[in-house]
């Protein structure tokens, strides 16, 4: 197996008072030479951090965020700081990418012209949509050094309108997309859990986000520690130039185990008990998890796809789809049997 390079992103701000102070896109990457090892050191790790702390996992893999509301912030933090140690040295690099685009220098970004009227928008607005695709534009800086082109590229699920920085990105490479990729993919996982992690100690530290601060806090780690940031200078790369949403479909990981239920949204699948068992499943045949919306995500079904359903209407869709596609296809009460499928 290649080295993988998985990369998720988040927003970082400080506020006083109330009042965002400082915003950016955050995001991280890890690279990693012995994916196969890491992986089953990660997923013991866990298991067995799961039990020290008496967790009931919400989720096979550690997504902050999703943990953050099981068990709070402070468990959360303490869980990451002892599972980064006992996988750090399997961990060649973390690289991060943050943005300075000073809103008193830039007050206005340009963004569309290809098919769509050109208009202006607040920079800090620019900032906050672009958080939503940061993961990409993350792998996309990394890749800007020609000697990573060869690494695997997965990138957790995201929402964006076409950048250059997109089509560049696929002129070198044909990444993989995981989504819930967090919650189902140790090598993502890991990179949103370093990320949260800093953000932490860069707070608790009072440390402005520079590069030696960055590497400061985790200077207590064996693995590298690479830091890139976006100004201006690059903005024609990132800003987009088209209304129209990527179809990111083609690079959707695959087998997707894809989730509906009469009734319920994906938020509310989220909350079910049985939820965590199709992260595993997810995440036993490296690949990603989600719920199924019929006018958006009949595009990202393929063959050797997972459809779960609850419910007369879902299992009607589920029985369609297998008519059209070759996939599986069970009820939810299934889903602890087939956690090894």
């Amino acid at each position: 197996m290649p080295t993988v390079a998985a990369f998720d992103s988040k927003e970082f701000k400080r506020e006083k008072e109330g009042i965002i102070k400082f915003y950016t896109p955050f995001g991280c990457g890890v690279r990693i030479s012995k994916p196969k090892e890491f992986a089953s050191r990660y997923i013991e790790s866990l298991d067995r951090l799961f039990k020290d702390f008496s967790i009931e996992p919400v989720c096979c893999c550690f997504s902050s965020s999703e943990y953050f509301k099981k068990v709070g912030r402070p468990k959360t933090y303490l869980l990451s700081e002892e599972l980064l140690k006992l996988i750090a040295d399997l961990i060649d690099s973390v690289y991060f990418s943050y943005m300075i685009f000073p809103s008193k220098n830039i007050p206005k970004v340009e963004v569309g012209g290809y098919k769509c009227p050109k208009k202006e928008i607040d920079t800090f607005d620019f900032l906050r949509k672009t958080s939503a695709h940061y993961s990409y534009i993350t792998a996309w800086t990394y890749l800007g050094i020609h000697t990573r082109v060869s690494d695997l590229i997965l990138i957790d699920s995201f929402s964006g309108k076409r950048t250059s920085a997109w089509d560049d990105l696929l002129s070198k490479t044909r990444p993989i997309i995981y989504p819930h990729g967090d919650e189902c993919n140790p090598f993502i996982s890991t990179a949103d859990m370093i990320a949260s992690l800093v953000d932490k100690k860069m707070w608790d530290n009072y440390l402005r986000l520079d590069p030696d601060n960055l590497r400061k806090v985790l200077s207590n780690y064996s693995f590298k520690v690479d830091v890139n940031f976006i100004d201006p200078r690059v903005l024609h790369n990132i800003r987009w130039h088209s209304d129209e949403q990527l179809d990111l479909s083609t690079y959707w990981a695959k087998p997707t185990v894809f989730l509906k239920a009469d009734g319920y949204n994906t938020g509310d699948i989220k909350k079910l008990p049985i939820y965590p068992k199709a992260t595993y499943l997810a995440r036993k045949l490296n690949g990603g998890v989600q719920g199924f919306d019929k006018s958006i995500d009949s595009s990202k079904i393929k063959d050797g796809d997972i459809f779960v359903y609850a419910g007369k209407e879902a299992e009607t869709l589920a029985i369609t789809l297998r008519d059209m596609y070759n996939i599986q296809i069970f009820a939810f009460r299934e889903l602890k049997e087939k956690k090894t499928l």
